[in-house]
């Protein structure tokens, strides 16, 4: 009887042990990611930008004005951003290089901006369900007794079309 009992409890460790899941090495490419892709589009919204002087903290100026942004990808992992003209907050187009990252779930990220128009100034810009905001600063210094220093900051949020 327990030789019976060993010869079952082999069979059984055996064939489990062949037991598989389903095949998922993405060889179809159902698991590579594009998220260059998915963020392509473009989106139409409000930009907004506020001055302000960095040394009272107070603000000089707030301008708003509707706009458009257009993303394209350029390589896997990474887009082209296109600011297009929103006078008087975007007085010509302007292009730079990301880096994007992110699913659907989640969302996505745009970051390290390759040092164009949106520089290391960039920040808090994500794609979520077809929604994007985007902001970046910078900083200019006007001649004077003392020097007035001010911080710009440039705001899209906007919807894919």
């Amino acid at each position: 009887m327990k030789k019976k009992l060993y010869i079952l409890m082999a069979f059984m460790a055996v064939t489990f042990g062949f037991t598989a899941c389903s095949d998922d090495d993405g060889g179809d490419g159902a698991g590579v990611q594009h998220p260059e892709e998915e963020v392509a589009g473009t989106y139409y919204g409000t930009w907004e930008e506020v001055v302000v002087n960095t040394g009272t903290s107070e603000e000089i100026s707030r301008n708003t004005t509707e706009g458009t942004i257009t993303i394209s990808p350029n390589r896997q992992w990474v887009v082209n951003i296109t600011l297009n003209v929103a006078a008087p907050i975007i007085e010509k187009e302007k292009t730079d290089v990301a880096n994007c990252s992110g699913n659907s779930e989640r969302g996505y990220t745009i970051v390290n901006p390759t040092g164009g128009v949106l520089s290391e100034s960039m920040y808090g810009d994500q794609v979520i369900d077809g929604n994007l905001t985007l902001s970046f600063s910078e900083t200019t210094t006007q001649a004077g007794r003392p020097p007035l220093t001010l911080q710009t900051t440039r705001t899209f949020t906007g919807k894919k079309q």
